[in-house]
């Protein structure tokens, strides 16, 4: 393709498909594991070393599964047989997993965790990199960019919205009701009885993934381009480690993303049960259908403020912020209904900061070496990341969900004050074990924003 503007009819379908895919990320990490260890019954341990057994594969598979798609040539692109390849596959396993029937063995489980995310890698690694090829230039790749992400915070809160719609409903509840309920539920923290709607919950969610994923990917697989760049051979995932050992920033910024996904995930394994049996509330989709929305509203201040005051200071507020909130989450008692709201709301203003400045940061350390290599190892660099993302989110949803049933706590049942007050400890301050490090790593991180303009000079003047 040339430097021509891309049309707006493909930015729209190539982020279309960002929709379905963003929508399955939120029943993981808040439903999947009460669902299966409350409904179906299988100890919290076991799930944890199951979903880590998962993850490991997915881990595995990525590196793999990405040579293979830059080697594909075929008439309709390198890109798209993958795409066709992943989505019923991924639609398969996401209907085992959100409706997986009566009769459930570990066996079971693992197996279809295991399907879906790599069902989940050949579908995004090639989407992913589809992204970066549709054009050669920079400003437009930012548009296409710029729209999957739009995209995103979309399926992000239709993710929130649906476990929250069946909350709210109830028999003989008309559609005006049930809008008018949501409504009540999101804006005057109005709450429902949920009792034994886990499993609808679930089972809606996995619905409007099936439906919508094969939509969406039809739109781009008709609408988008698949062009065949010439690029340099990417370089080896054993190599690009030894390229990023050689770069200090790099290191450092990999091992803040690394501590902040790991924390937000270690919280993110025990929401549910805090939400739900420590301050109880029963409708936690109305929590957070309210915490992504604040996640949006605060997205325009932290671009400001990351522009004013340099991304990374931007971040150590963003990381004080959600640790200040967390940390007073802890001396809330249950029926303290207000205030676990006032306090969620603003951690989900946050959520925007912690979303986007970190990649952000790494952005500007790949776009320094780009310059230095002609951008022969921003790919692997990113790659990196992808990876990095994915351990991090292992381990410490493993960890989270092991040192909860290791203190006691059996979930769906009445549990003891010691297991209540682990669940209390864990999720108030568990996050600080990585966010402490994370913020004294970023405190004295020296590419500021003054730095950076004066590193890309300097770069841009020894190209030219």
């Amino acid at each position: 393709m040339t430097n021509a503007t891309v049309k707006r009819n493909t930015i729209l379908a190539y982020g279309g498909l960002a929709t379905p895919l963003a929508m399955i990320g939120y029943p993981i990490a808040i439903w999947l594991i009460p669902f299966y260890s409350e409904v179906v019954g299988i100890p919290l341990y076991i799930i944890a070393n199951l979903l880590l057994i998962a993850r490991f594969t997915d881990v595995i598979t990525d590196p793999i599964l990405g040579q293979l798609g830059d080697s594909t040539r075929t008439k309709i692109g390198r890109r798209k047989p993958w795409i066709i390849l992943g989505v019923p596959l991924m639609m398969l396993a996401i209907y085992k997993l959100f409706i997986p029937g009566t009769e459930v063995s570990i066996t079971y489980f693992v197996v279809w965790m295991m399907l879906m995310y790599l069902g989940s890698t050949i579908i995004n690694i090639p989407y992913g990199a589809w992204g970066a090829e549709i054009s050669p230039d920079y400003h437009q790749r930012s548009r296409v960019v710029g729209g999957r992400e739009g995209w995103t915070l979309i399926g992000l809160l239709i993710s929130a919205l649906i476990p929250l719609a069946i909350e709210v409903s109830g028999q003989g509840i008309s559609f005006t009701d049930s809008v008018k309920r949501m409504l009540a539920a999101i804006f005057i923290f109005q709450d429902f009885s949920t009792s034994g709607k886990m499993s609808d919950i679930l089972a809606s969610m996995g619905i409007g993934i099936v439906l919508l994923l094969p939509i969406f990917a039809a739109w781009a697989l008709w609408k988008v381009p698949d062009p065949m760049p010439t690029v340099e051979k990417k370089i080896p995932l054993v190599e690009g480690l030894k390229y990023a050992a050689e770069n200090p920033l790099l290191v450092r910024i990999l091992l803040i993303i690394f501590l902040v996904i790991a924390g937000e995930s270690f919280r993110n394994t025990l929401s549910l049960w805090f939400v739900r049996d420590v301050i109880g509330i029963e409708t936690v989709g109305a929590s957070y259908a309210r915490y992504f929305i604040a996640g949006l509203a605060g997205v325009p201040f932290w671009l400001w403020l990351g522009k004013t005051i340099g991304k990374h200071r931007a971040f150590c507020i963003t990381l004080v912020g959600t640790g200040t909130v967390s940390f007073l989450c802890f001396f809330l008692e249950r029926g303290d209904f207000n205030q676990f709201h006032v306090l969620f709301l603003l951690k989900g203003f946050c959520f925007g900061g912690l979303q986007f400045l970190p990649a952000s940061m790494l952005a500007d350390v790949v776009d320094l070496d780009s310059l230095k290599t002609g951008g022969r190892r921003a790919g692997t660099f990113f790659a990196l990341n992808g990876m990095i993302a994915k351990v991090s989110a292992m381990i410490a949803v493993w960890a989270a969900a092991i040192l909860v049933d290791f203190s006691g706590f059996i979930p769906g049942t009445d549990n003891s004050e010691s297991a209540m007050l682990a669940l209390r400890i864990y999720y108030c301050l568990g996050c600080a074990a990585f966010f402490v490090p994370a913020l004294i790593l970023t405190w004295f991180y020296p590419l500021t924003k003054e730095k950076h303009v004066e590193l890309r000079r300097e770069l841009e003047a020894q190209s030219q």
